[in-house]
């Protein structure tokens, strides 16, 4: 490959975990990948290896957040509670087990999502699975839904939408409470795959008053709330992933560095550290994840 100066890259990042975006940073995001090795020797050789093999890789992530709002510290500190009389807007849409037809489409707040056969060529198409049951082809069609959606990260007045799949189920939710979201429209041309869809985001009611209570956190399991982190170089238009870092399955046991003081700010100093993913194997990835 040819070398070319554009392959020099500086800049920050946006910080999404669990698909919600964690927002400003103070002091720039770190990645640490490192691998340990045990080095082959024999009495023949002396202190000269004859060669090597990898024991294991670790992967942490470094993010210093400077907006310590209550959502982001409970996404921080396991073993937190979040209290509010705020509720997120939501909708529903149920998953039949058939698959949807080519050029079929999800609209959510105005943006189309187009299924189609072939490999995806941007975030807003969604592959048809055809490898599995009809079944099994459903839900792989539909989790591939919900992990454009929250690829898409659409914009609204409440920061964006974020889209989980349980059992047959697809709740599209608010990333954060209040009403701005209420009436926001949900439909889509695949009726017989997705049989039950509803017409507007409802439900949402406005903040009054909320607090975050936290516990020791003693016994907490990490891989059991493991979610995924992705590094968004901030240059980079939302929908172009070329260059974006992810780890698949990562925690952070919690940290805050606060400083009452006019001249310091308070700081969410979150340390990730990944785990292989149990069926894949998969620590990280860096680049497009529509990739094929």
């Amino acid at each position: 490959m040819a070398s070319d100066t554009k392959n020099v890259k500086l800049g920050v990042c946006q910080v999404f975990f669990d698909n919600v975006d964690l927002g400003y940073t103070q002091g720039g995001v770190e990645v640490s990948v490192t691998t340990d090795t045990r080095k082959v020797e024999i009495d023949q050789f002396g202190k000269t290896p004859i060669n090597e093999s990898i024991q294991g890789r670790q992967v942490s992530v470094k993010c210093p957040l400077a907006e310590t709002t209550l959502r982001n510290l409970v996404k921080l500190m396991p073993g937190s509670t979040l209290v509010t009389d705020g509720v997120q807007a939501s909708g529903t849409m149920t998953v039949a087990a058939v698959v949807p037809t080519a050029a079929q489409t999800v609209t959510i707040a105005g943006q189309a999502f187009t299924f189609q056969a072939g490999n995806p060529t941007s975030i807003f198409q969604i592959k048809i699975a055809t490898s599995g049951s009809a079944a099994v082809n459903a839900t792989a069609t539909a989790q591939a839904l919900v992990d454009a959606i929250n690829l898409s990260q659409i914009a609204l007045a409440t920061g964006g939408l974020v889209a989980t799949l349980v059992g047959s189920t697809i709740t599209v939710r608010a990333s954060d409470p209040g009403t701005a979201s209420n009436g926001i429209a949900m439909a889509t041309t695949a009726s017989t795959f997705l049989t039950s869809v509803t017409a507007a985001l409802a439900g949402g009611v406005a903040e009054t008053r909320a607090r975050v209570d936290v516990n020791t956190g003693v016994g907490i399991d990490m891989l059991a709330i493991a979610k995924q982190l992705r590094l968004h170089p901030a240059g980079k238009a939302a929908t172009d992933l070329s260059d974006d870092f992810i780890v698949h399955r990562t925690a952070t046991p919690g940290a805050l560095q606060f400083a009452y003081k006019f001249d310091a700010e308070r700081v969410f100093n979150a340390e990730f550290m990944a785990y292989p993913d149990p069926v894949t194997g998969k620590l990280y990835s860096v680049g497009d994840p529509l990739a094929v």
